[in-house]
C-alpha cells in the first residue's frame, strides 16, 4: 500500500434540489424551499471537507477481495473491482460543526434539524464526488465508489478501513463500538482504478424503485 495522504477540500455550491430529495421533499417550493436555503446559508460556511486516502493493490479470488492487509468476502465488491489492479481507499468528513448544529436545532425546531440532516447528506456526497473527480484526473478511469454496508460487504469492514487510514489522527474521524462514525456526516469507501465498464451504480443499480430518496435515472 502507498503512504496515507490527506487534504482539505472546498465544496461546490449547494444543490438545493438534492437537499430536498434527502429531506424527502423532492420538488417542494415555498416555505420548504426557504427552509432548505436557510440550512445552506447557516451551515455550509461552517463545513470543513477533509479526506484521507491511500492506494492499494487489489487481489480477487472468486468472491473474496484483498486490499493490503484487509480481506473480505463480498460478491458485490468483487464484481465492482473486477479487472482493477489497484484501488483507492478513502475516508471523508465534514467536521463536527454540523453535528453541533443538528443537535441544537433538533431540540429547538425539528423541521430545521431535519433540513440540516439533509444538507449534510448532500454536502458529504458532494465532497466524495469532488474527491473522486480528482482521483479520476490523477489515475485515469475509476469505478463508482463502494462503501461498507453496501450489498453484501459487511459494515464491520469499517474497522479495517479505519485501521488502514488512521482516520482519527489524519482527519479527526472516529468509529465507535456500534460502527457509527463521528462526525456523523462522514463516508468511507473504495474506488477501483481501471477495471471493467460499470453499467450502473448508486440509484441506477438499485432495484428498490419506490424509494423516497431515489434519484432520477435513465
Amino acid at each position: 500500500m502507498t503512504a496515507i495522504e490527506q487534504k482539505s477540500y472546498s465544496l461546490p455550491p449547494v444543490e438545493l434540489q438534492e437537499v430536498l430529495r434527502y429531506a424527502a421533499c423532492r420538488g417542494a417550493e415555498g416555505e420548504v424551499l426557504t427552509l432548505a436555503q436557510w440550512a445552506a446559508e447557516t451551515a455550509a460556511p461552517l463545513l470543513q471537507g477533509r479526506v484521507c486516502w491511500r492506494e492499494s493493490r487489489v487481489e480477487i479470488w472468486g468472491d473474496t477481495v484483498g486490499l493490503g492487509s484487509a480481506v473480505w468476502t463480498s460478491k458485490a465488491l468483487a464484481r465492482r473491482l473486477a479487472g482493477c489492479e489497484r484501488a483507492v481507499v478513502f475516508a471523508a468528513t465534514l467536521g463536527l460543526e454540523l453535528d453541533r448544529l443538528i443537535t441544537r436545532y433538533g431540540r429547538l425546531s425539528p423541521a430545521r434539524g431535519l433540513m440540516l440532516q439533509a444538507l449534510g447528506a448532500e454536502r458529504v456526497e458532494a465532497l466524495c464526488d469532488t474527491f473522486q473527480q480528482e482521483m479520476t484526473q490523477r489515475c485515469g478511469k475509476t469505478q463508482p465508489r463502494f462503501s461498507p454496508g453496501y450489498g453484501d460487504l459487511p459494515l464491520e469492514a469499517q474497522r479495517d478501513l479505519f485501521a488502514m487510514l488512521e482516520c482519527p489522527k489524519r482527519i479527526g474521524l472516529f468509529l465507535n463500538e456500534s460502527l457509527l462514525m463521528s462526525p456523523s456526516k462522514s463516508v468511507t469507501a473504495i474506488i477501483g482504478i481501471g477495471g471493467q465498464a460499470c453499467a450502473a451504480a448508486g440509484c441506477g443499480a438499485c432495484t428498490q424503485r419506490d424509494c423516497t430518496f431515489r434519484r432520477e435515472t435513465t
